[in-house]
């Protein structure tokens, strides 16, 4: 009993939760001061990682291309471009389907501000950037590729403990501080009088991300199956279980065994599903594609940004893709890499930023199922553009 009341308690989404509910009905009443150190903790880090971030996403990206464990770079570049196409076609996805959302619910713009004095922070912490992110992104694309390429031994162990830095610091030292994180801009947007709008506003969208993720990955597995409705049943039937194991665990990769399993039923083809379902599980992600965009257009809805016409948005899908090399495979990692991203190209504040990180880590279950079911459907249908490519 103790050891499921500890679980429960060091569970992220469950302590993201207590740091909503606090900061929704405490925060404000909290004095002015308290809430001041409070916001300022968040921004100090915010700066933090952002200062980091550069380090992070080069390690990601790079231990990532050389994760993929074939020596055939054809079938790597292959590879990398169906899940690059798979991503931004979610990611379009989102966007037109927030276009239609927004269109036809008009409470995501009425929110307003209440607060004559907006809560400024107690002090401003600034750390400056020594590598632009953009950089540490290509370089670690175009190395990843070079060394996958042409591999050296002191590279591959210099890439995996690049990957075990990062991920223990996420994991020991950012992870759990993410509420406190979150917590700071929580008390900000209630101070400010909207946070209780958002929330009050926020259902359709939930709906919204649901009903597209799976109606879209229910079309892929259609495809995969050739328009056959009982090899699409065959399908379902046999991904199921990693699909549950993903919502339960929100982990892709712990949902990874079942994943093989049902890529090996459902393509016949056993080499290939070993190689192309955990060389995809951390960055092939359909329910992050199509759930950020959406959460994120909302937001600037709801802030009076307005909607970005789709110039705009395309170089942002570009980044976002990318991007996605540079996920790191904890709790709430499919946002934080993002955070600067949409802060450069969609115009994000700090408060901005703050509510799209609890908002996404309290829709990490779906979104994790979504990426588990994705990854599958992905899994069919690049092996039948792949098999014809030797794997050793």
């Amino acid at each position: 009993m103790q050891r499921h009341i500890s679980r429960v308690a060091n569970n992220i989404i469950f302590r993201l939760i207590l740091a909503l509910i606090f900061g929704l009905f405490v925060g404000k009443y909290l004095p002015i001061l308290i809430q001041s150190i409070f916001y300022a903790i968040s921004l100090t880090l915010k700066e933090s990682l952002i200062f980091l971030l550069p380090f992070i996403i080069f390690s990601c990206i790079f231990s990532c291309l050389l994760s993929f464990k074939s020596d055939v770079f054809k079938f790597i570049i292959i590879l990398i471009l169906c899940i690059c196409l798979s991503n931004f076609i979610s990611t379009i996805i989102g966007y037109n389907v927030s276009h239609i959302t927004l269109s036809n619910l008009e409470n995501f713009s009425n929110i307003n501000n209440t607060t004559k004095e907006s809560l400024n922070p107690y002090w401003d912490f600034k750390i400056p950037v020594l590598i632009s992110n953009n950089v540490a992104l290509f370089s670690g694309l175009i190395g990843g590729l070079i060394f996958s390429k042409f591999r050296k031994p002191r590279i591959d162990f210099l890439s995996n403990k690049l990957r075990d830095y990062v991920t223990l610091f996420l994991n020991k030292a950012f992870i759990p501080v993410l509420p406190i994180f979150a917590l700071g801009f929580i008390i900000k947007l209630e101070s400010d009088g909207i946070l209780s709008q958002i929330l009050s506003s926020y259902l359709p969208l939930v709906l919204a991300i649901i009903i597209t993720q799976f109606v879209y990955i229910a079309i892929l597995y259609f495809i995969g199956s050739g328009f056959n409705i009982k090899q699409f049943i065959y399908f379902i039937k046999n991904v199921m279980p990693a699909g549950i194991m993903g919502f339960s665990s929100m982990s892709s990769m712990a949902a990874l065994p079942l994943t093989i399993q049902a890529a090996e039923k459902n393509t016949k083809k056993v080499d290939l599903s070993r190689t192309i379902a955990p060389a995809t599980v951390n960055i092939h992600l359909i329910g992050d594609s199509i759930a950020i965009p959406m959460i994120a257009l909302v937001i600037m809805s709801t802030f009076g940004s307005g909607f970005p016409d789709f110039s705009t948005f395309l170089v942002f899908s570009f980044y976002f893709v990318l991007a996605k090399f540079a996920v790191a495979a904890v709790p709430g990692g499919g946002i934080l890499v993002m955070i600067t991203i949409l802060e450069t190209h969609l115009g994000f504040t700090p408060e901005m930023g703050g509510l799209i990180t609890a908002l996404y880590i309290l829709l990490d279950p779906i979104i994790t199922s979504a990426n588990v079911l994705g990854n599958g459907a992905f899994t069919i249908i690049t092996s039948k553009i792949l098999s014809g490519k030797t794997v050793n």
